[in-house]
């Protein structure tokens, strides 16, 4: 079968014949051709998704923030508190319920709880001051591993004694030694503000985006022996929003700017670890969209006529020069 018979383009006329030609025939296979690969393509694009953002001023109706924490700090759980305060006026002293204080001990296993420390006439007892002397002199360590909640408007969440202050007092007056090995060492695992999005509903997304759920790295600070140091953390977080499409929902992550400082203290002076942060106002909202069947089709529709359009004037315009 020669050329001749595939061209699409002749002209019938009964005065003159069939006007079939090579070149029609080849114009022809150009363009079944260029169909088939605008089609192909045209089917790739439709079977994939178009990842689109926008930047928007936050209009959450969500009041609160969970903060996931895991940390160890190089003091006893027994004279360490987490508080948190922030600048609607709430101001919450030694968090507690969802978030956990667990007892370690030097090397770092965990201890079994103090009974006493359950009994009414514990606290601000001689035995209390024994208990804290002794675990303070035999390293106990104290894991903070939980979450809590939190406004979203600027404020902070530390580590310190604040909540024991009396019992550090009396530490103080009994045994100054023991006082001066009381140090806010830490080791940071997870700091994390929001629920962990699961992996299927983030696999649609670009690789860059689902490292937005890991973006805090572990830290691990300590003072050299015979010193003592404050920790600030200064953390900025952007609410990064993921539109799904199929829940009709929002998932929210968020994007972390993270700067540090350390401040010394004298050994009489009491240190704290102060985690400051902010909530940007403004949201990065990600949605992945699919094209609908009709621009499917008429995209389909589109490249059949307009190549063939274009080939068929191609091909008058040639045969008319020869």
């Amino acid at each position: 079968m020669g050329l001749r018979q595939l061209d699409f383009f002749r002209k019938l006329n009964t005065d003159i014949g069939d006007t079939s030609s090579s070149l029609g025939g080849f114009l022809t296979l150009v363009a079944f051709s260029l169909v088939t690969l605008l089609t192909i393509n045209e089917c790739r694009l439709f079977f994939s998704t178009e990842l689109n953002y926008q930047t928007v001023i936050d209009n959450d109706t969500e009041q609160f923030i969970k903060v996931y924490l895991d940390m160890i700090v190089g003091a006893p759980c027994m004279v360490l508190s987490l508080d948190q305060q922030d600048e609607v006026g709430v101001h919450v002293m030694d968090v507690s319920g969802t978030l956990k204080k667990i007892s370690l001990d030097k090397q770092r296993h965990v201890l079994p709880s103090i009974e006493n420390s359950e009994s009414p006439n514990y606290i601000g007892s001689e035995q209390e001051l024994i208990d804290a002397i002794e675990s303070i002199n035999e390293g106990e360590q104290c894991q903070l591993k939980g979450y809590f909640q939190v406004n979203k408007v600027p404020g902070n969440f530390h580590v310190s004694y604040h909540a024991h202050h009396h019992l550090i007092q009396r530490i103080h007056q009994r045994d100054l030694q023991t006082f001066r090995k009381l140090k806010l060492d830490h080791s940071i695992y997870e700091l994390r503000f929001g629920e962990i999005q699961k992996s299927q509903k983030m696999r649609k997304y670009p690789k860059s985006l689902q490292k937005f759920q890991s973006s805090w790295k572990s830290i691990a600070k300590s003072a050299s022996e015979g010193e003592k140091q404050d920790y600030e953390y200064y953390i900025n977080a952007l609410p990064v929003r993921f539109y799904d499409e199929n829940e009709k929902n929002y998932q929210t992550i968020y994007k972390y700017s993270i700067n540090e400082a350390q401040m010394a203290r004298q050994f009489t002076e009491i240190d704290s670890i102060y985690f400051k942060y902010q909530i940007s106002p403004v949201n990065m909202v990600y949605s992945v969209q699919k094209k609908s069947i009709y621009h499917f089709i008429v995209q389909l529709l589109a490249i059949i006529g307009g190549v063939f359009a274009v080939v068929g004037i191609l091909n008058s315009i040639v045969q008319k020069a020869i």
